[in-house]
């Protein structure tokens, strides 16, 4: 293995050192998978990604790896991995403001991004379409995986698991006392995972920290090995499906959303979420916010 140049950004904040953190190896096409698990188990992030040549059309093509496994898809690693593309001028060609394609395991993911300045700007991804997969109607089990008393889950709102590249349980909380009084239990909530297809569960209630917020919430990722992430633009896509399709929000043809996440982590993070619909149908779902570069560095061989 050679010398690898990474860099760190602080993804959905305008922080440093809050947000989720992602460590983006710029160019990753002297690394074999099994290199690429060590490192990310070695950085220690919940995600961290790897840039490679594209193979069908992209810009580049992006590997994306937890430090248990490597994922098709995510949020915060496809926001965070384009803004770096953008300010670290890895194609000269681009401007600070430009549209990224990243093939992901799910297919090419645009991403828009604004670069800013002093290292700090936005971007904003377009999501695949969100599916329904399947309800969950053991709402005592999950309450005990997250240490809450079964009437703490909204009995009148359903538990869904919803897919758009990656599955996760959506499950409504009666207030932010509840959601902030979550206590993750890993090997139950593993088994529910395994038993609704989901990668991810996110639990959300419409109290919130800040005003200017619609909801708060709280994702743990079992099977990925990550108890609690800080920020988790692949859940919150389908979480803004889930208010737009059960009318939680007020719903107009362009749905904005501001999700809080990471604050019981000491990681505040805002995640921007617009769905647009026409009609009963949701045409589009997009996730994006702040990123801050936080960090450089290198990894020897």
């Amino acid at each position: 293995m050679t010398t690898t140049n990474f860099v760190i950004a602080d993804v959905f904040t305008n922080k440093r050192f809050g947000g989720n953190q992602l460590a983006v190896f710029t160019d990753g096409s002297t690394l074999d998978s099994s290199t690429m698990q060590d490192i990310a188990s070695e950085m220690n992030y919940s995600e961290t990604t790897f840039v490679l040549p594209p193979e069908s059309g992209g810009d580049y093509r992006l590997r994306i790896f937890t430090p248990a496994r490597e994922l098709p898809f995510a949020g915060h690693p496809l926001v965070g991995s384009a803004y770096v593309v953008v300010s670290e001028g890895l194609k000269p060609e681009m401007g600070r403001e430009a549209t990224v394609t990243l093939e992901t395991g799910v297919g090419p993911i645009s991403v828009e991004v604004k670069a800013g300045q002093a290292m700090q700007g936005e971007a904003r991804m377009t999501q695949p379409l969100p599916v329904v997969r399947g309800t969950l109607d053991d709402s005592q089990s999950l309450a005990a995986a997250l240490s809450l008393d079964p009437l703490d889950i909204v009995p009148e709102s359903p538990i869904e698991a919803i897919y758009n590249g990656i599955t996760v349980l959506i499950v409504p909380i009666t207030s932010l006392a509840a959601v902030r009084k979550i206590k993750f239990d890993i090997n139950g909530l593993e088994r529910i995972a395994v038993q609704m297809g989901a990668e991810t569960i996110l639990a959300f209630t419409r109290e919130t920290e800040a005003p200017s917020s619609t909801v708060h919430c709280r994702v743990s990722a079992p099977a990925a090995g990550v108890i609690e992430d800080a920020a988790t633009g692949s859940a919150n896509g389908p979480l803004g499906y889930y208010l737009v399709r059960h009318r939680l929000v007020e719903v107009l043809p362009l749905t904005t959303i501001v999700s809080e996440q990471g604050y019981e982590m000491k990681r505040p993070s805002i995640l921007n979420i617009e769905v647009e619909t026409a009609g009963a149908d949701v045409k589009s779902v997009r996730v994006g916010g702040g990123v801050v570069i936080a960090g450089r560095g290198k990894l020897y061989p």
